[in-house]
């Protein structure tokens, strides 16, 4: 990857579900070091073109390239490998949950010996949650307090 290498493109991406075009031929890049926005009115495909990204849906058309790399998404899954993951708005955070949890919901990390005899790491789920929020800027005093005890 070079300096000109854009971080993530996509061309003429849509998404059809069924008769309604939700992303109508999208096209953008994002050069290292740049922070982008996606902003529109409601309804205008912002959320599903989030989640074309994120592996959550697959376009119906078009192409999305990672450093240069064309790639196809078929789950969250898929996407994580390639360092992409989506940061809900708080109507998404389950209050009742610590900090670490919310950070980790729907990709636990779990400790033990096999499927049957695992339970959370919370410890380790704590620590990489701390760590991934200093990193860009985020100080949470306890990480064991309810999303519902932490200011907006």
């Amino acid at each position: 990857m070079t300096a000109t290498t854009p971080v993530l493109e996509l061309v003429e991406v849509t998404k059809h579900f069924g008769a309604i075009k939700a992303v109508d031929g999208v096209s953008f890049a994002v050069m290292p070091g740049e922070c982008v926005g996606l902003v529109g009115d409601n309804g205008a495909g912002k959320s599903t073109l989030v989640k074309i990204i994120s592996g959550y849906h697959p376009q119906t058309s078009g192409s999305m390239q990672i450093q240069g790399q064309r790639v196809s998404f078929a789950s969250p899954s898929d996407s994580r490998q390639h360092k992409i993951e989506t940061v809900y708005q708080d109507l998404a955070l389950v209050e009742q949950l610590d900090v670490a949890a919310n950070f980790f919901l729907g990709r636990e990390k779990y400790t033990g010996w096999g499927r049957l005899l695992r339970y959370l790491d919370r410890k380790v789920m704590q620590s990489q949650a701390r760590e991934e929020l200093q990193r860009i800027g985020i100080s949470i005093p306890r990480m064991r307090a309810t999303v519902s005890e932490l200011s907006g």
